[in-house]
């Protein structure tokens, strides 16, 4: 009986040794894996359990996880409900990371991957935990892995994750156009006037992916001077625009030399799922041309930028087009017309907006020609204009010719057709008699000579009478 025992108590210590075998005789003591991850974006490691080799069971583990891990399954990768739970764990739980790796760009475009080796067996999650600057996080799916894992009698000691292609990206959008203009790049427009701007962004984030800070940074030129905000709304194909109230969002100088302001939507906006809803977010308000303007040349230029902060905590910049607001001036000149180097002063001229000389211009009001001959009409937009003298100079002749001029886009003038750079107008000389002349005598003899038949008429009258 005794003997009997002794064998059947071997025969079990056998059995158990075993059992024991696929799990001890084969794990080794290092362990690698490969993440193949995505240019810019920044992957961290975090153990969330030890594991035991021998005898398959997992330690180490915070509590939320104790219903997945006391099963003692040894998965590979990305168990769903195990990767659900580590996504639900804070940054104290997850303490420091074993790993951390960035990718950097890869110029020949193959997919990027970073080996590493462990010592310690165990369930290790990997979290995306930095994002490239320019780039719209729209979904992000994490990983988790155990290593080694068990599979078919045996241990296997790598593994592979393919964490960057559960990243669903793409790269922002701004723009700035001319509200009544989409289409120009530039536009010309008096000084005075008020010009109207339309910024478009694209959307940023996701419902999963929501963005914490949206703003657009509008720089003008000295030449423009902010005037008002006409609308700030949420557009999209298929959907309502949804225009926002004053408190959705936040105007604001920068305080900077350079005439910047900001419009930035307020927290409400980008935490409410309806927000993602929507294509693009867009800006329309005027501002004015003034008295600082640049004329011709380089013209008044101004752009836009989209900053953003994603749900990661970084921020990026999207740098926006550049449109251009254009002023002209259109100088005349007064000359004499028998001697054209010779200039003259007091005359006046009108520009008008009709062929009949009947609406005057904007900045087309008289302009009165210096001492150098010159008067200048100054903040003129592009287009057909007519101009005419209205006060000669002294002693001078008015001259009575329309002149049709046409300002260029580029400001190119042409004056009755001629391409120039300024509108030269003659006047003659007023023709006067000159005293002690000829012509004064002519008259003097003239009057006395009435004066003369005027006396001889009189004395034959007086006679007439006296003879009856």
């Amino acid at each position: 009986m005794k003997t009997t025992k002794e064998i059947i108590a071997a025969l079990l210590v056998v059995m158990m040794l075993a059992m024991m075998i696929p799990f001890s005789a084969s794990a080794a003591e290092s362990y690698t894996y490969t993440i193949t991850g995505k240019a810019g974006y920044t992957f961290s490691v975090y153990k969330v359990a030890d594991l035991n080799t021998t005898t398959g069971e997992y330690s180490g583990y915070d509590d939320s996880l104790e219903t997945i891990l006391t099963t003692k399954s040894t998965n590979g990768v990305d168990s769903a409900a195990l990767l659900t739970a580590c996504d639900k764990l804070g940054d104290s739980v997850l303490g420091s990371a074993v790993q951390t790796h960035t990718f950097a760009s890869d110029a020949s475009g193959e997919a990027l991957t970073q080996t590493e080796t462990v010592t310690n067996a165990g369930i290790y999650y990997v979290k995306v935990t930095g994002t490239p600057a320019g780039t719209d996080v729209k979904s992000v799916k994490n990983s988790v892995f155990s290593l080694p894992y068990y599979s078919e009698g045996n241990w296997v000691n790598t593994v592979t994750v393919n964490a960057g292609t559960k990243i669903e990206d793409g790269t922002p959008t701004v723009k700035k156009e001319f509200t009544n203009y989409s289409s120009a790049s530039s536009i010309s427009e008096f000084i005075g006037n008020d010009v109207s701007f339309t910024l478009t962004g694209s959307i940023v984030g996701s419902k999963s992916e929501k963005a914490q800070a949206y703003k657009f940074v509008d720089t003008m030129s000295a030449g423009l001077t902010f005037k008002s905000i006409t609308s700030v709304r949420l557009t999209g194909t298929g959907i309502n625009d949804r225009l926002l109230a004053n408190n959705e969002y936040t105007y604001a100088e920068t305080g900077t030399d350079d005439n910047s302001f900001t419009v930035e939507l307020d927290s409400s906006i980008l935490n409410d799922d309806l927000f993602y809803d929507y294509t693009n977010v867009v800006v329309v308000y005027t501002a004015t041309v003034d008295a600082d303007a640049v004329i011709g040349g380089e013209g008044n230029p101004n752009e836009v930028d989209l900053v953003y902060t994603n749900s990661y905590g970084n921020e990026s910049t999207i740098e926006g087009n550049k449109v251009t607001v254009y002023t002209f001036d259109l100088d005349v000149v007064k000359v004499d017309a028998a001697n054209n180097e010779t200039k003259l002063s007091g005359a006046g001229f009108t520009l008008y907006t009709n062929s009949d000389c009947s609406t005057v211009a904007t900045n087309g009001a008289e302009q009165t020609t210096g001492a150098d001959g010159k008067a200048t009409f100054t903040g003129v937009k592009a287009g057909t204009y007519y101009l005419k003298e209205t006060t000669a100079p002294a002693g001078y002749n008015l001259n009575a010719t329309v002149f049709t001029i046409v300002i260029s886009e580029n400001g190119t003038v042409t004056s009755n057709g001629s391409t120039v750079t300024e509108v030269t107008v003659p006047d003659t000389l007023l023709v006067v008699p000159e005293t002690g002349g000829m012509g004064t005598m002519m008259f003097t003899i003239g009057g006395a000579a009435l004066i003369a038949c005027a006396g001889v008429l009189f004395l034959i009258v007086r006679r007439k009478k006296s003879a009856e």
